[in-house]
């Protein structure tokens, strides 16, 4: 029971321990301590939104030799949808809330 409740905390901590990208001046610092990483972020940052939405995730691993990139679920229900991201960068995690401005699919209906 311990091992499980170990593991939740860390599975719910890690985006709460994670760089907030969305704090005033985070980026602006982000640049200033890490070119490396700032480079790759404002990438990763203007081209997400336009990634189909599904294959996001794996798109940030493999470019970027990302890890423990998650990508909500949970959109918030904004034009454009709004969804929390967060990666790792050489073990330092990152998260930001981005626009996600791929289309979507018309879907016809199935009766």
């Amino acid at each position: 029971m311990k091992a499980l409740t170990a593991l939740l905390a860390l599975t719910f901590a890690a985006p709460a321990l994670a760089l907030d990208l969305d704090r005033p001046g985070a980026m602006q610092q982000l640049a200033r301590d890490n070119p490396a990483h700032y480079a790759k972020v404002e990438k990763i940052l203007s081209e997400a939104p336009y990634r189909p939405y599904a294959s996001m995730a794996r798109w940030i691993h493999t470019e970027f030799n990302a890890t423990d990139v998650g990508a909500s679920h949970l959109l918030k229900t904004s034009y454009p949808a709004q969804a929390r991201l967060s990666f790792a960068l050489d073990g330092t995690p990152y998260s930001k809330t981005i626009y996600i401005d791929a289309p979507g699919k018309v879907l016809p209906l199935i009766k």
